[in-house]
């Protein structure tokens, strides 16, 4: 029987008593430490993919909302400047689209010139001259 000689050592740090720990005893604990660790992991991919998933339904009221008021401005100055409410449906859709890839066009410009943003600060600082 080989294995690892030491001893049981107490809360203070003090040794209690010589021990002997079995290769199979060391193999168990590190199989169980292995799946304590894979549990772990796996509990934290799922809260991660939970809170994205709400991030994207927050997300996509939040647009809906956005959109929804959008079309009661658009509605109301189409109709001010004499359409009608017929006409107004009928030009929705393209009313939307472009609405929509204005949108798209501007949160995506806001994030590249954030990204430069960041990049110019951290070459000012002087520890980062590569970017």
């Amino acid at each position: 029987m080989s294995g690892y000689r030491g001893h049981v050592v107490g809360p203070a740090g003090e040794h209690l008593a010589p021990t002997t720990i079995t290769n199979e005893q060391m193999a168990e604990a590190r199989a169980a430490e292995t799946a304590r660790i894979n549990r772990a992991v796996e509990a934290r991919l799922e809260r991660e993919s939970a809170a994205r998933a709400e991030q994207a339904r927050l997300d996509a009221e939040r647009g809906q909302a956005e959109l929804d008021d959008y079309r009661e401005h658009a509605s109301a100055a189409w109709l001010g400047s004499g359409g009608t409410r017929a006409e107004f449906a009928d030009v929705w859709p393209e009313i939307k689209r472009r609405h929509l890839i204005e949108q798209a066009s501007t949160k995506l410009t806001a994030y590249d010139r954030l990204v430069e943003q960041t990049k110019a600060e951290m070459r000012a600082s002087g520890r980062y001259a590569k970017l």
